[in-house]
């Protein structure tokens, strides 16, 4: 079974350009599962690094699972056009076609909080940093998550956040240094 993943993030705004707004359909239990576990590994970064938890909010999950199911059907590694909240994306790879969705939601943020590596507190926007600054930014305070496999084993995954993060000029104040030693950093990302 191989395994490939890649993360992307940027600030997205609005609709239209042909672009799916929202996701009218039955979310599975597949689907939400992976949604709590993107909710709950934001919110233990979160609070690691002492900025309030996210809630999630049952329309921005509608307006990311369009655009994963864009995502999976076009096959695409890319965010939308317009923008109207932050969004993190996710793909990962399997080449089994049995592989379960269970425990992808926790491997994206992960991804994403893995960028901390990059980022030099105080100073503003590092490209190299984007997902990290995205998932603690104190400001955002809701999220939307969309999951989506396209048929030859993709699952893609995408996060939007409102507000949004990563705005020039706020990083000092939104993303503060974690709160424990650095071993409980090392543990958590592991874990």
């Amino acid at each position: 079974c191989a395994a490939v993943t890649f993360a992307h993030q940027r600030k997205i705004k609005g609709g239209g350009g042909g672009e799916p707004e929202d996701f009218r359909g039955t979310f599975t239990r597949s689907m939400r599962k992976v949604q709590q576990e993107v909710l709950q590994r934001h919110n233990e970064y979160r609070e690691a690094h002492g900025v309030p938890h996210l809630k999630e909010d049952e329309q921005m999950n509608r307006y990311a699972q369009a655009w994963a199911y864009r995502l999976a059907k076009t096959g695409q590694f890319k965010h939308r056009r317009q923008r109207k909240y932050g969004e993190n994306i996710y793909m990962s790879y399997s080449s089994d076609p049995s592989a379960r969705l269970a425990g992808q939601g926790k491997k994206a943020v992960d991804s994403w909080y893995s960028e901390i590596k990059f980022y030099k507190y105080g100073n503003n926007y590092n490209p190299k940093a984007g997902h990290f600054t995205q998932c603690i930014w104190r400001g955002s305070r809701v999220i939307g998550t969309g999951v989506a496999r396209s048929g030859d084993g993709k699952v893609f995954i995408v996060s939007n956040y409102n507000p949004a993060g990563n705005m020039q000029g706020a990083f000092r104040e939104n993303v503060p240094r974690p709160q424990g030693s650095m071993q409980q950093q090392r543990m958590m990302t592991k874990g």
